[in-house]
């Protein structure tokens, strides 16, 4: 089954078979007015005033404080679990229902599936490959997940939420 593109954007994320998310691609949209002015329904948290304990996760020290609330922001996500290598690079531009690749349990999957993460954070980040829980894992990619997972400066959303469609318990 394909995996397309949510919405339009930038390709900065990519992993080939990194455990956990196996084969994955990240897409960050800016919001810089465009996407909210595609719809005005759109709804963004606001940003955490402050960065999160890593809790029990290893990670590098990542030394990086709390973007500001007026730092431009993105809305970055994730598509992991799939099959092959996405059929895009780092840096190629990405439209709305654009293929991206197939479906698929790379990483830390037991069935075929397709991970969606769906996060706002500071614009412009790049995330080359990501990898943790692997013995191979270097310190790059150990770095580039727990900024991405723990950190706090990427702050997960339900994707439902964009367009006022979440259900608050």
């Amino acid at each position: 089954m394909p995996v397309q593109a949510v919405l339009a954007g930038k390709v900065v994320g990519q992993a080939a078979d990194r455990f956990p998310y196996g084969n994955m691609v990240m897409i960050e949209t800016p919001l810089d007015g465009a996407i909210a002015a595609s719809d005005p329904a759109l709804i963004m948290p606001t940003p955490l005033p402050e960065r999160l304990p890593p809790g029990a996760l290893t990670c590098p020290d990542l030394n990086v404080s709390p973007p500001a609330s007026s730092d431009p922001r993105s809305l970055y996500i994730l598509y992991g679990h799939m099959q092959n290598l996405p059929s895009v690079s780092l840096g190629d531009p990405v439209s709305c229902g654009q293929e991206l690749g197939m479906i698929g349990e790379s990483g830390n999957a037991l069935n075929p599936h397709l991970h969606v993460e769906v996060r706002v954070g500071p614009s412009g980040q790049t995330f080359p490959s990501m990898a943790h829980y692997d013995p191979s894992a270097d310190y790059e990619e150990m770095a580039a997940y727990c900024l991405w997972r723990v950190s706090g400066v990427y702050q997960t959303i339900d994707p439902g939420c964009l367009w006022g469609s979440c259900v608050i318990p």
